[in-house]
């Protein structure tokens, strides 16, 4: 069985938003705090139990007694099932279009870019169970568009960068989400990472000291 979801899964941080398919970082603020605990235990409780189960076949009954609420309350924030599994991708953009809206005023494009590939291939590699288990695709249309968000952002910096000459002018910033999506091991995540920059940068590009940033996490 296949979602309508896109590839993969988001940092479960982000606060709720009601409305299906609208970025989280622009909704949420009037929701109770105790309302937002409960939808943000429902997406997680989803997120666990389909990656138990490899299936997405599990039950809304099941999913409030993980979340520890009650079915009247998974039906006050999602209408069944297949959305609480479609919240877990909408989350994903959303923290990804909010962190492709992030640039810092010292930071250089081509990190910018670097670095949002670098958080997305932590998400897929920390949640590859729930991926694989909701049957979830690199590349589909995601639910709502709501990678739409993203991509104009990340296109800014990706532009920028090739402007700098940090970024080869072929590579497709499409092509470079949907391969970071495809790394799903957390020991070659590294490495696969490095290979993928290796690809999209010019020899301006430091790509050992990303590689080494990417360990520690540490970034500028």
């Amino acid at each position: 069985m296949r979602t309508r979801c896109c590839s993969n899964h988001v940092s479960l941080t982000m606060g709720p938003s009601r409305r299906r398919g609208t970025p989280v970082f622009e909704k949420g603020a009037g929701m109770r705090s105790d309302a937002q605990q409960n939808r943000l235990r429902l997406v997680r409780a989803t997120r666990d139990l389909v990656g138990w189960a490899d299936s997405p076949d599990v039950t809304v009954r099941d999913i409030a007694k993980t979340a520890g609420v009650s079915l009247a309350t998974l039906y006050r924030h999602f209408d069944g099932r297949q959305a609480l599994i479609d919240e877990v991708s909408i989350l994903r953009w959303n923290r990804m279009a909010e962190l492709s809206g992030q640039r810092r005023p010292d930071e250089e494009p081509v990190d910018h870019v670097l670095r949002i590939l670098e958080t997305y291939t932590r998400m897929t590699t920390r949640d590859h169970r729930f991926i694989r288990g909701a049957g979830i695709e690199v590349g589909t249309t995601p639910v709502e568009h709501i990678r739409a968000a993203f991509e104009p952002r990340f296109a800014t910096s990706w532009v920028a960068a090739q402007s700098a000459g940090q970024i080869r002018r072929t590579a497709d910033p499409r092509d470079a989400i949907d391969m970071a999506g495809m790394i799903r091991d957390s020991q070659r995540r590294v490495p696969m990472l490095a290979m993928l920059a290796g690809g999209i940068c010019t020899d301006k590009v430091d790509v050992g000291a990303f590689a080494a940033r990417a360990v520690s996490r540490h970034w500028k």
